[in-house]
Order: structure tokens, then sequence, then C-alpha cells
């Protein structure tokens, strides 16, 4: 601790030293018959720090910028800062503040110190664990309001219960008095499933505000192309909105809905499409799909392909299979009737009979 050396150097010995050009920094007096510095933080209760562990700290440094303890007193009181919510990192410094805003006959504003977001590992979150900013998980397909919902939950509950809630209900029931002072471990997991939670809630014209720019940046589709077919784009929605956790994950999940042909995946074509009678299956499966008097939709879809399962004396499975493989490019994806509603007859027959190639001959 500095030793008070030159607390009591006459102020026109210090005037002459200054003006003789010696460098030399501004301290601040602190009243030694002040008595402990104590004030109650709205997170840690009340706070008493002994005079005796403060010295007379540096406002001013010796290259005239002020010090952080200095300027961020001045500042809050000019903007008439009521009160005071930052990491607990910064107890230390209150009681010099304190000292500051008394000094300058400031009034000392509400005082609550929040405790520190770690990342899984049990550190302190950093560039380390990640995304830093707002826009990062904007661009991954964060909403507003899911991030919102889930930075409130690090280190302050609702009821100690409710998990998903808007921000209207964030601002009348938020206290000081929940804040947790127990560290916060960011845990991506959570955020993912509140953010599917919100996407699950969307609704279809949401969803499609919202996946617009994916779908531009990606190159799937331009603005112009979903104004035009909304009802095409809405009608996605329900395929996928149990099935992601972000917007970046969509247009991976349902690339095969756009474009006239699909890259198929080798294992699910060794898996699905190995067996002699493949060939014959797909056959079967196009002359059903080009019959004129089938309806195209999920429901008449799904009674004609059982009908070949039937007819060929094998599980359904295997006839969806192998129509999955071929339409989506594996074995994984949307549920596939209504991908079939959605691409549309002519393409799922050019898909299919793209696909004969890859079976035995």
């Amino acid at each position: 601790m500095y030793d008070r050396s030159c607390r009591d150097i006459p102020r026109e010995v210090a005037e002459a030293r200054i003006a003789a050009g010696k460098a030399h920094t501004w301290r601040l007096k602190i009243p030694l018959n002040r008595g402990n510095v104590s004030f109650h933080d709205a997170v840690y209760g009340t706070i008493s720090v002994p005079l005796e562990q403060l010295d007379d700290f540096i406002l001013i440094r010796s290259d005239g910028m002020p010090t952080y303890n200095y300027a961020v007193c001045v500042d809050d009181a000019l903007m008439k800062i009521s009160h005071v919510i930052r990491g607990d990192d910064h107890i230390s410094n209150t009681p010099k503040q304190i000292l500051v805003y008394e000094a300058l006959g400031y009034p000392v504003p509400q005082f609550a110190h929040l405790s520190m977001i770690l990342g899984a590992d049990g550190k302190r979150l950093s560039k380390r664990h990640g995304a830093t900013s707002v826009e990062a998980y904007r661009d991954a397909g964060y909403l507003p309001d899911a991030l919102l919902n889930y930075l409130s939950l690090l280190g302050w509950s609702l009821d100690g219960e409710t998990t998903v809630f808007d921000a209207h209900t964030l601002t009348s029931e938020f206290s000081l008095e929940r804040v947790s002072r127990n560290p916060a471990v960011f845990d991506e997991k959570k955020l993912n499933w509140i953010n599917q939670a919100y996407i699950k809630a969307l609704g279809a014209a949401a969803f499609v505000n919202e996946w617009q720019d994916f779908l531009v940046k990606d190159g799937l589709a331009t603005a112009s192309e979903v104004a035009a077919n909304r009802p095409w784009f809405e009608a996605v929605y329900p395929l996928v909105a149990e099935r992601v956790h972000t917007f970046s994950e969509i247009n991976k999940l349902v690339g095969y809905l756009f474009g006239e042909t699909v890259a198929l995946d080798t294992d699910s074509v060794a898996k699905c499409l190995s067996g002699s009678d493949s060939a014959a299956l797909l056959k079967r499966i196009i002359s059903c799909l080009s019959e004129d008097c089938l309806d195209w939709n999920h429901a008449a879809l799904d009674i004609a392909l059982r009908g070949i399962a039937e007819e060929r004396g094998v599980k359904p499975k295997i006839v969806f299979q192998a129509l999955r493989v071929a339409i989506c490019g594996n074995m994984v994806s949307p549920p596939l009737l209504e991908s079939l509603e959605l691409i549309g007859r002519d393409r799922c027959l050019l898909r299919l009979s793209a696909t004969l190639p890859y079976c035995p001959s």
C-alpha cells in the first residue's frame, strides 16, 4: 500500500514542484477518521471494509489520464445513475468509489454485484468458449427473444421452475432479490432447448419471416421467390419445427426440397437399394406415382405406397426407405410423405428415375 509520504506536503510546495515540471499524480486524501466503508449490496447484503485496508489511491495518473475508479464515478453521477449492476469482480472497487462519491458530494448509488458466468469447463466465460457477440448468435440462428430469455436465467430465476417466458414477464417480474450469488454456467444445450421452444411457438408465417434471410444467404431462394410462394415455404414449418434448435440448421435438413435432383448418400444407397429387387421396386413406385388418378397428397400417397408393400409381400418400411433415399438423398429426413407433396410429382419421378442406375442390374 502507498505509505502516504506526500499526503501532508504543503499546497504551495506541491504547486511549485508541478510548475517545475516534476512528474506527479493526484490522489484521494481519505479522511482517516471516517470509519469503515460499508454499503448494502442488493445481492450480497451488507459489506464492510475497514478504512485501514484502503490507501490514498490515485485519481489522475502522471500522464494526466483519470483512473477507472475516478472516471466511472463522475460519469455515473453526471448521468444520474441510480443503480450500478455489474460483475462481482468489481466488489473490491466499490469502497474506493464510495469514497470518491462522498468527496465530490455526489449521492452514492445502489450497488448490485452479479456472479460470474462460467463455461462448461468451470472456467470464466471467454472467447475460447465460442460466440462472444449478439451478432454471432443472430447469424447462428438464435431468436432474439430466446437469447434474452436464456441470458436472464444466468444467475436469476422467475420462480425456480419456469424456464420459458416473454420479455414482458421478465421486465415485470425481475428483482435483484432473486439473483443468485453462485456462479452461473453457460449451458449451450439449454440455450438450444429454449430456442427450439420459441421456434415451435412461432407459427408458419413468423417462421418464414425469420427463415428467409438464411434461405437467401445459402442461395436456396431469393426474397422475391419466397414472397411469391409463401404457402409453399410456410408448409415447411410443421416438418422442421420439432426437429431443429436454430435456424442455421434448417437448410441442411431440408435442402433436398430444392432443385431438380438430389445427391445420394453412398451408405444409404448401400443399405436400402443394394438388393437384387431394388430396381424393380423403384420401377413399381414410379409406375404407381405416375398414375394420374392418384391424388398428390400425403394421405393418398400413404395408401398407394402401402399397397405396393402388400402387393410385393414386404414390410412398408422397405418401400418407404427406398423412396426416402431416392427422393431425399439419405435415410434420415423430415416426414417423407409431406416432403413428396412439397417436391411435387414431376420432380419426384425425375429423382426416382435418376436413382435407378444405382441399383444392381
